[in-house]
């Protein structure tokens, strides 16, 4: 009623030119109405959907808090839509094209679907048997991320309403940034780490040439500095030559190692850089998983239990560059690597072989860690961490014990932990939980991951950093083991 009132009113205005007192109430409503809505949408559309990149087990995106998340699966063509509800897009990503070429997928679309729906369009390569796989989603609070990965189960084919508008297609892969990146410096380090570094953040691609031992890199919309920085390599170094070649709009980087030496991807501090480490080949040729140089292997003769007891092992979070959680004063890594070098002297004097992942502060990814509890053919697979929260949930504390989603056996070791932990700390029981951690959703054993406590919790801060209460908790988790095993028949 109030716009017919309007429209009457605007009928008059130009008849008589007098803007009449209905005319100027209702044109103040309608504009209320206006700032209604946009607040409205405002308030609907407070997450935003930052940058987009590939890694080498799915898509890394930066998002200022947890969407709701509809994915839904389109036969002919094949392809995966990835909806997140309430979220805006920053201009440079609307209509985007961001190449992938691994994980069955070709290439991802991006697109402002509507005002409230950010949407993914994942192009499948259906001659790829990955391309079944269904995806899933974590969140990350601290660092505002959120991990879209294949899990190992089989996506369920959902029909969409054809009429329903996608990102438009992209004859060819649009960069998201317009403006040619520049690969201003390359830098390697003593320990082996060499970094590729841009004036704005990089979109790129990996592979590797067994044939010549060359690892690639292509940086899409790209150009080389004309004072481009390099390091000096030493006769003896593991790099036997870099080389940086402009090929149409994208810059190619081949590293050759020398005989022995692999490449792999790290954890980027920057998404202006890219961030390899050369390591020491130690798995066969006809395994192409790479494993870190610093080998987690049984050294010592005491170290060595009885295999037949069984094979325990013990994987500490975080390390190196990536501290996880830090607060009070502490930081995760620190906490639970001595926690872990305790829960492997526990699970020694019990008579079992234990192998760590790390012994020290050092970084490894996801991937090398289950790669190489495969390697030893573990029985058990405990991965150590610390939880937390925003500074202002300091009161929240509690030990949970988390397992694959769908794992019976993994949720009966989860349980025998759980209940050592409580019943030897008396902490508060946050209970079992199910979740699709990589680390305990890609490896063939039983596996669980232990959040020991909060350092978000002054008091529970306190005890993490305590030796005679990592102790404590370091035990618990050896007979919570130890019962699962011999439960098991071992």
């Amino acid at each position: 009623m109030r716009y017919r009132q309007l429209a009457v009113g605007i009928l008059m205005t130009v008849a008589t030119g007098y803007v009449s007192p209905l005319l100027e109430q209702v044109q103040a409503q309608l504009i209320n109405d206006i700032n209604n809505n946009n607040n409205a949408f405002n308030l609907s559309s407070a997450l935003r959907l930052n940058s987009i990149r590939p890694t080498t087990n799915g898509l890394m995106l930066s998002v200022n808090a947890n969407p709701q998340i509809r994915i839904q699966r389109e036969n002919n063509p094949d392809r995966l839509i990835v909806d997140l509800q309430n979220t805006s897009l920053v201009q440079e990503l609307h209509q985007a094209t961001v190449p992938m070429n691994r994980l069955g997928i070709k290439q991802v679309r991006v697109a402002q679907y509507s005002p409230a729906i950010a949407r993914l369009v994942f192009d499948l390569d259906s001659s790829n048997p990955n391309s079944n796989a269904a995806w899933q989603s974590q969140y990350i609070a601290a660092t505002k991320t959120l991990l879209l990965t294949p899990s190992n189960q089989t996506a369920q084919a959902i029909p969409i309403n054809p009429s329903l508008p996608l990102p438009r297609p992209i004859s060819s892969p649009r960069p998201i940034f317009s403006t040619p990146t520049v690969i201003e410096r390359l830098s390697f380090s003593s320990t082996g780490q060499l970094v590729i570094t841009a004036n704005q953040p990089v979109n790129y691609q990996t592979s590797f040439d067994s044939a010549s031992g060359t690892y690639s890199l292509i940086v899409a919309n790209a150009k080389i500095s004309a004072t481009l920085q390099r390091p000096s390599l030493a006769a003896n170094s593991p790099i036997e030559r870099i080389r940086l070649s402009q090929v149409g709009n994208s810059v190619e980087i081949g590293i050759k190692t020398t005989a022995g030496w692999q490449v792999r991807e790290t954890q980027r501090m920057t998404n202006q850089q890219i961030q390899l480490q050369i390591s020491l080949n130690s798995v066969s040729p006809n395994n192409q998983t790479p494993l870190p140089n610093s080998n987690p292997v049984i050294q010592n003769p005491q170290n060595i239990g009885d295999r037949r007891r069984g094979v325990i092992f013990v994987d500490a979070g975080h390390g190196g560059r990536d501290p996880g959680a830090i607060a009070n004063g502490i930081q995760e890594k620190d906490v639970v690597l001595q926690m872990s070098l305790k829960l492997g002297q526990a699970l020694q004097g019990l008579g079992y072989t234990v192998y760590y992942t790390r012994t020290n502060d050092v970084e490894f990814d996801l991937e090398p860690r289950v790669a190489l509890a495969q390697r030893v053919n573990a029985d058990v697979f405990v991965s150590i961490h610390a939880n937390s929260l925003d500074s202002r949930n300091s009161s929240v504390n509690g030990v949970e014990t988390f397992h694959a989603r769908n794992s019976t056996v993994g949720r009966e070791l989860a349980s025998y932990v759980q209940s050592q932990i409580i019943s030897a700390t008396g902490a508060n029981n946050r209970g079992v939980k199910a979740a699709g951690f990589y680390l305990v959703t890609q490896t063939s054993m039983p596996a669980i991951l232990v959040e020991t406590g909060f350092v978000t919790s002054p008091t529970e801060a306190s005890n993490l950093s305590n030796p005679n209460y990592q102790k404590q908790m370091a035990d618990a988790i050896a007979r919570g083991i130890d019962q699962f095993m011999r439960v098991r028949g071992r």
